[in-house]
């Protein structure tokens, strides 16, 4: 039986060396807070890992990211899979970006999946949840500085 799975982190930007690598500033280790109900955003990164075996490999990829009170927003992934496998390897991976630009940050759940000639893979949920100062550790009159 064939894996293919999908997974996905948040950041604030990503730079891409030229030999490829990914630098990702800004990572959300848990939940997006924000001060008030809607929150207007330069942008946010949404960052794939999208992978299946070799055996049964993908046909065509397209990332989808649905913020709280919005529709879904897409993108297609371009790809290339060795064919036929190098010897001894069995799982194909890539990871992508997605930059979502000017996002209205309101509180509810973000949903990123992959869509594939197959079907879906939900690659993951981010919460969005109102805070207030006193509850990340700032006084009133330091957050209003």
């Amino acid at each position: 039986m064939s894996e293919r799975r999908a997974s996905v982190f948040v950041c604030d930007d990503v730079l891409i060396s030229l030999n490829g690598k990914f630098n990702a500033l800004g990572m959300y280790t848990g939940d997006i807070a924000i001060f008030g109900g809607e929150v207007p955003s330069a942008q946010l990164v949404f960052v794939f890992q999208i992978e299946c075996d070799l055996a049964d490999p993908y046909r065509s990829l397209i990332a989808q990211v649905t913020l709280p009170g919005e529709g879904p927003r897409q993108m297609p992934i371009p790809f290339v899979i060795p064919t036929p496998a190098p010897d001894g390897r069995g799982r194909w991976t890539i990871r992508w970006p997605f930059l979502v630009t000017l996002p209205t940050l309101r509180p509810g759940r973000i949903e990123a999946k992959v869509i594939h000639e197959k079907g879906e893979l939900i690659a993951g949920y981010q919460w969005i949840v109102t805070t207030s100062p006193s509850q990340v550790g700032m006084s009133p009159t330091a957050a209003k500085h």
